[in-house]
């Protein structure tokens, strides 16, 4: 549903975006990723068609954003940076004046259009309230539902979460879960909040520098999982798997190991040939701040 093909974009000589491909797929909720200054802004707007590339293609629903600009966002729906409507409407009357600048939207349509996304955001009973009113939470859900009027097929969201409190978040994620699950629309999301990402994205795009550093499925983000062992001679095991696998004391009884779910009972038989008593072994959840943090420090 998304395409970039080795996209470079140069500015007064500097490499914002250096030679980025990757790929987003239908149904996908697809986070970007990557340090202030990684490119991520300037990624969705070239996406978007607000600039243009130096060089490579883009590509929304297989469609050129820059040989057929209009045909490709058509597909396409977006809040970039912080959505702004006029504060002095209400809600109902911003998204109508927005519906009547649709090309997708002919005159006979838009008042039910606007209806149908008020209903989809949660916002019904507050649509005749005047914006300035709104909380954030409100305004964002008020900026998907513009994202929406044109009916797409991809949504890109450029920090949607920003200020928005714990309860506000998790509206913000339930709202974009049910809209992929239930009317099959693809999201590409950019955050600087992991946790956020790591509860709704199935999939992952990372740059660095302006550079892609590694694109996938959320399972393939990390190789090997870790392992917790509790063990009564903590060091005597320590000097066993030294060399042997990644391995890290936690306290006087646990030590925490990198390795694959197929190679625990083997390191687990070799402690116990050297006569290291293992009395647990747990699994334990890498998160993905830590994963990250892992990729853009290497």
């Amino acid at each position: 549903m998304l395409e970039a093909c080795n996209v470079s974009k140069i500015v007064r000589g500097r490499k914002l975006i250096d030679h980025v491909s990757f790929e987003v797929y239908q149904g996908d909720i697809c986070g970007l990723l990557g340090p202030n200054g990684a490119g991520k802004t300037t990624m969705i707007r070239l996406l978007t068609g607000l600039i243009s590339p130096t060089a490579g293609e883009l590509r929304v629903n297989g469609i050129d954003v820059r040989q057929h600009r209009r045909k490709a966002l058509l597909e396409l729906g977006a809040i970039v940076e912080s959505p702004i409507f006029f504060p002095y409407m209400t809600g109902r009357k911003n998204l109508l004046n927005l519906a009547r600048l649709h090309p997708n939207l002919p005159a006979g349509e838009r008042k039910r259009r606007v209806e149908e996304v008020l209903q989809t955001v949660g916002l019904t009973e507050a649509a005749d309230q005047k914006v300035k009113t709104y909380s954030l939470g409100m305004k964002q859900r008020l900026g998907i539902a513009q994202a929406l009027l044109g009916k797409p097929k991809v949504v890109i969201l450029d920090e949607p979460a920003n200020g928005l409190d714990p309860m506000g978040m998790r509206e913000l994620r339930e709202l974009i879960i049910r809209l992929r699950d239930q009317q099959g629309l693809t999201f590409f999301i950019s955050s600087h909040l992991l946790d956020e990402l790591e509860q709704m994205c199935n999939r992952l795009v990372v740059i660095q520098k302006g550079r892609l550093i590694w694109q996938g499925r959320m399972e393939g983000l990390s190789r090997n999982d870790v392992w917790v062992f509790t063990v009564r001679q903590v060091d005597r095991a320590l000097a066993v798997l030294a060399g042997k696998v990644t391995v890290k004391k936690l306290s006087s009884t646990k030590l925490e190991v990198q390795a694959g779910e197929e190679e625990v009972g083997e390191i687990n038989r070799l402690l116990m040939q050297h006569n290291v008593q293992v009395s647990g072994i747990e699994k334990k959840q890498k998160k993905l701040e830590d994963i990250f943090i892992e990729l853009v420090s290497s």
